[in-house]
């Protein structure tokens, strides 16, 4: 198991997930969630939302930034398609972006991938005698 990161000065960051059953009723509240949709990137809280392909009923990612789980379900509550039960699976997942393009959002802020990777396998013990750590 990874060290849990540290904790951040700043919000976080979460993953939530929509599933979206009832056609009917997505179709009838589908204007006034998309108003919410943008009234919370406008507020700067929804970093990025649209539809993921599981299957064929309707689903959804949504990345918020929240100063924590309690204060991003208080918002989640005011979306048309949760005041309606819309929504038959939510997930809310707090995510650490350690690499790529949001790192510097993360408990590794700054760090090089390398040193990253080194760190996770020292953190678990591991010899890492399978991975050669690539000179920069």
């Amino acid at each position: 198991m990874f060290a849990q990161p540290k904790p951040r000065s700043r919000t976080s960051l979460f993953i939530v997930t929509y599933v979206h059953p009832d056609l009917d009723g997505w179709k009838k509240h589908l204007a006034p969630h998309l108003q919410w949709i943008a009234d919370q990137v406008e507020s700067g809280m929804l970093r990025a939302s649209g539809p993921t392909y599981i299957s064929d009923t309707r689903t959804a990612a949504l990345l918020f930034e929240s100063p924590d789980r309690a204060a991003l379900e208080k918002v989640l509550s005011t979306d048309p398609f949760m005041e309606h039960g819309q929504v038959s699976d939510l997930t809310i997942t707090e995510w650490d972006p350690i690499f790529g393009i949001l790192n510097p959002e993360s408990s590794k802020s700054g760090q090089a991938t390398n040193q990253i990777i080194i760190g996770l396998i020292e953190s678990v013990g591991a010899r890492g005698n399978d991975y050669e750590v690539p000179q920069s």
